[in-house]
């Protein structure tokens, strides 16, 4: 028989200690081991996605130190094409923008170039 309760005696919910049967224990380990292998997946598309932006993150990086440096500077290195003109007189080399006419270096002739000069009897200027 059931004893009537009042205020003093409602059903509450609590968390108690519980012992696992083997059945929830077998269950337990099963979760257990999907999410140890959930953690290895998600750590290494991390360690992934990490090193793509690592990647990025240099690029842009390595952009803006060379950008600082020719603001700084007032100057940048460029590709540009240029005329290799021989004088073989002289024994120099000259290198001329084709765009602008500017000799942006002079050194002298290395040996395959004096070399060139033996080879072909002339001596151009």
């Amino acid at each position: 028989m059931e004893k009537a309760m009042n205020k003093a005696d409602e059903l509450v919910m609590m968390e108690v200690q519980c012992f696992l049967t083997e059945d929830e224990k077998i269950d337990r380990g099963g979760d257990l081991a999907g999410h140890v292998r959930m953690v290895e997946l998600l750590t290494g598309e991390k360690k992934e996605k990490v090193a793509a932006y690592k990647t990025k993150i240099d690029a842009h990086t390595l952009d803006a130190v060379h950008l600082s440096a020719a603001l700084q500077n007032g100057y940048e290195y460029r590709s540009v094409e240029c005329r290799r003109v021989i004088n073989f007189q002289l024994r120099i080399v000259d290198f001329v923008r084709v765009d602008t006419g500017e000799l942006v270096l002079s050194r002298p002739m290395d040996i395959g170039e004096a070399q060139e000069s033996m080879l072909t009897g002339k001596a151009r200027e």
